[in-house]
Formats: structure tokens, sequence, C-alpha cells
């Protein structure tokens, strides 16, 4: 598992700042569900970009959890998504259609996730 300090959470924060076009590919609603020891977890990802700076907040729905993310990065396609306060990291890269991102949570342990676009409200 990635362990990120808080400097290079802000470190990350000035990155996305240089990248805000790539980001707001990620921005929307997202749906999935992680499958760890034999149960089902559905997740929500809200991604989304005002001007330069780019948040997420992660709805654990089972769990009747909302955990805002720490820092969000884009780069070279892939979007990751740190969340200090559970120490759980989401990275994943967006399908060629746009319509889910694919990729993997770690926390502890690394488990695959895709998560797909909702509609729009």
């Amino acid at each position: 598992m990635l362990r990120w300090k808080i400097p290079a959470a802000i470190a990350l924060a000035a990155a996305l700042a240089a990248s805000p076009a790539l980001a707001q590919s990620y921005d929307g609603d997202w749906a999935g569900a992680l499958e760890a020891g034999g149960q089902k977890l559905r997740l929500e990802l809200h991604v989304k970009t005002t001007g330069k700076e780019t948040t997420a907040v992660l709805d654990s729905p089972d769990q009747n959890s909302t955990i805002p993310a720490t820092a969000v990065k884009t780069e070279g396609g892939q979007l990751s998504v740190l969340f200090l306060s559970i120490g759980g990291e989401l990275t994943g890269k967006l399908s060629s259609d746009g319509s889910q991102i694919v990729g993997q949570w770690s926390q502890g342990a690394t488990m695959p996730l895709t998560l797909t676009k909702k509609a729009a409200k």
C-alpha cells in the first residue's frame, strides 16, 4: 500500500492545478461495488472541478458514511484519489468511451474496482 504524508497531499493539489482540463473528464457521479471478504460494498464517488481545484467525496451507502478526499490528482490519464482519514486510495483510468473508471481500491489490501458514470441529474 502506498502511504502518503500530508506534504505529499499538498504537492498533489499543486500538480492538479496544472492540469484542470484532464480533471474535467472525471467530473460527475460514479457508482460501483467493492468485493471484499465475500461481501459486496456499494460505493459512490463524486468528483467536481471548480476553476483549478478538483474535489472528491466517497459515499459508502452500506456503511452509512461519507468520506471527503484529502487530495485528487490526475496525471498521465490516471486518476488518484487519496483518503487519509481512512488510509485508502482509489486509482484508475477512464475507459475509452468515458463511461467507467477502471482501477483499484487500496486500503491494507488492493482490490479491483470499476465505477460506472451515473446519468446526470
